[in-house]
């Protein structure tokens, strides 16, 4: 088998050589036509996408081929490189600790296929978006390079200790690197709503598909038994949620999964359809890290999102964020039948979720937050109370209220059948000292409330304060400003049960989730009794 794949890792090296050659050679002799019918190699490679600078892709590719082929003859006649390195570091004097002697030729010829895949990927999705053109040429280039992948990634699962951790660590990695140099920067060059919805539309169109689940799963997930977390009779295989506000109404349930989330919360769902607010509903503040959130409880409505999600399997713990209709109520008595309309609904139904969100703390509706003062919040949960509901609740909550207050309205909590809180949802403070100055002004002249690092330290504070006054009473899910994995275990770390993140993953890319994954699972092997 050893043998078998190392051959196999020599002839795709050479049918790329082959191929980017080819490629080259109609490049520089400028005979580039299209090629066949169905392709348009003409218009793919003398598109402005064809070359870095002066420099042909092609003739990188070439490079690329031909330095696997070299590490794959060394890797077949079994070259020692650590210890020849290892001879080489002597010599120089360097110290026994120089990351030279690391080296593998495996690891190498890893990292190098990982990063052809992952930008053969990006070279396709240019070819389907960008140009809208096909070149067969590209396309063999691409089948090789994922071939090579395949290839070595099996060798090394195979033949080196650690390599799921190992794998993993590059492989996500070199897609932060990716994303955050090319493609965000791609994104954030159009509107925001504009790419959320061509995300969200991609992710359901992958979500379908049996082999983009696994080809997802394969490059951005992480699992490990050390994830596995059972509570409120749930069983999470990761502590990593997706908040509320970002699946509005039900479509990515097939594919946050092979993305990596291990729990996943849809809407905030509203009894009435509501469009949304004016636009715009969405901005980003690079310097703050934020995002101005102004949706309004975006909503399809819950007869439709039950009815839409009635049959399917969900592979991870789903729940339903709930609020009220955004819209002008006579009074509370109203705006608290509407929620319950909507627990009814969902009650009633097939759909096979897990738990519930009562998003009590939206600050951009019609009225703001009316159920965080501790009448009417003591009144509505009276009234959900007799709704005997079969599924664990939490209550999403504001982060901008004092400490007393917060503790007020967890007492009121305490008293009733509610399973656990969540801290919490976006700022309206435009006192934040968090907020960059720029940013600040404006966010002044415009609508809306802010996600993301504006939000990490009060959420953080909140959750320690919930989880050192009730202990155990509460399930503390801590939402807020995650952006990487040593931002999960601080926030676990001050008492978290659960987290869950949006802004994180849009301005570090949806591999955040896996590397979040990773951090804490090593985290967990490394120490022999975890906090969480």
């Amino acid at each position: 088998m050893k043998i078998i794949l190392s051959l196999l890792l020599i002839v795709f090296s050479i049918v790329g050589i082959v191929d980017s050659s080819y490629i080259t050679y109609e490049k520089f002799s400028e005979s580039v036509s299209d090629c066949g019918v169905g392709s348009e190699c003409g218009t793919v490679l003398n598109s402005e996408w064809s070359n870095i600078g002066p420099i042909p892709l092609s003739l990188l590719g070439f490079a690329f081929y031909s330095s696997l082929f070299i590490l794959s003859i060394l890797n077949y006649i079994e070259f020692d490189l650590k210890s020849q390195l290892e001879k080489v570091c002597n010599k120089l004097s360097f110290k026994k600790t120089s990351i030279f002697r690391q080296i593998t030729i495996q690891e190498l010829i890893l990292v190098a296929t990982i990063f052809g895949a992952l930008f053969s990927g990006y070279l396709v999705f240019l070819m389907v978006i960008v140009i809208n053109a096909w070149c067969k040429y590209c396309l063999i280039s691409a089948f090789t390079s994922l071939t090579l992948f395949a290839i070595s990634s099996t060798y090394y699962l195979k033949y080196q200790k650690n390599s799921p951790f190992l794998i993993k660590q590059v492989t996500l990695s070199i897609i932060h690197f990716l994303y955050v140099t090319i493609i965000k920067k791609l994104f954030f060059l159009f509107d925001a709503e504009l790419i959320h919805n061509l995300l969200t539309s991609t992710g359901k169109t992958l979500g379908s598909n049996k082999i983009s689940q696994f080809l997802t799963t394969t490059f951005f997930s992480f699992n490990h038994s050390n994830l596995e977390k059972r509570i409120d009779g749930i069983t999470f295989k990761n502590p990593v949620g997706l908040s509320a506000g970002f699946d509005y109404n039900g479509e990515l349930t097939g594919i946050l999964p092979s993305v990596g989330f291990g729990f996943h919360t849809i809407g905030t769902v509203t009894y009435e359809a509501y469009e949304g607010n004016t636009k715009p509903r969405l901005g980003r503040y690079l310097k703050s890290k934020s995002l101005l959130v102004n949706k309004g409880f975006k909503s399809l409505g819950a007869k439709v999102i039950a009815k839409k999600l009635t049959g399917l399997n969900f592979s991870i713990p789903t729940g339903i964020s709930i609020g009220s209709t955004n819209k002008h109520y006579n009074s509370s008595e109203d705006q608290i039948k509407d929620i319950l309309k909507t627990f009814t609904i969902f009650e009633k139904s097939k759909v096979k979720h897990q738990y519930y969100e009562l998003n009590i703390s939206c600050p951009n509706t019609f009225g703001g937050q009316p159920f965080t003062t501790l009448d009417k919040l003591k009144l509505l949960l009276n009234s959900l109370e007799k709704l005997n509901i079969s599924k664990p609740i939490y209550v999403k909550m504001p982060i901008d209220q004092s400490n007393k207050e917060t503790l007020l309205m967890l007492q009121i909590i305490n008293k009733y059948n509610i399973a656990g809180v969540i801290f919490g949802n976006l700022t309206k403070d435009k006192s934040n000292p968090d907020v960059d100055p720029a940013d600040l002004k404006a966010w002044k002249l415009a609508k809306g409330n802010l996600s993301g690092k504006p939000t990490w330290k009060r959420s953080n504070k909140l959750v320690k304060l919930t989880r050192k006054n009730f202990k155990k009473r509460f399930t503390i899910i801590g939402s807020g400003g995650i952006f990487t994995g040593e931002n999960a275990v601080k926030k676990i770390n001050d008492g978290a049960d659960l987290v869950q993140l949006i802004t994180g993953m849009i301005f570090e890319g949806p591999q955040v989730i896996g590397q979040i994954n990773l951090r804490l699972s090593l985290c967990r092997l490394s120490t022999k009794t975890p906090k969480w």
